[in-house]
């Protein structure tokens, strides 16, 4: 991302238009705003903070469309939890 600080007001104004982000503001709301829209978000993984794990094991989170991963758990015996935001979530042991 080119350095947004360093641009006119009106070249501003257009990038927004182009990313459809509304233009009313001054330069450093518009900023914020092409900032914000164009930082790539991150999947996180929750763990459960709520639920007691027994010793030795582990709550682990694999993308739903991952069969490769999903197949490697499932086959050390892990224990399916629960799907959340596009993540299974299974108990496993910590080895």
């Amino acid at each position: 991302m080119e350095n947004l600080d360093a641009l006119q007001l009106e070249e501003i104004k257009f990038l927004c238009q182009k990313y459809n982000i509304s233009i009313i503001g001054d330069k450093k709301t518009l900023i914020k705003k092409l900032k914000y829209y164009l930082t790539p978000v991150q999947d996180t993984l929750n763990t459960h903070t709520g639920r007691k794990t027994s010793k030795g094991k582990e709550i682990v989170g694999v993308e739903f469309n991952s069969n490769e991963k999903t197949n490697i758990i499932l086959k050390k015996r892990a224990q399916f939890l629960y799907y959340s935001l596009g993540y299974n979530y299974y108990l496993v042991n910590k080895s």
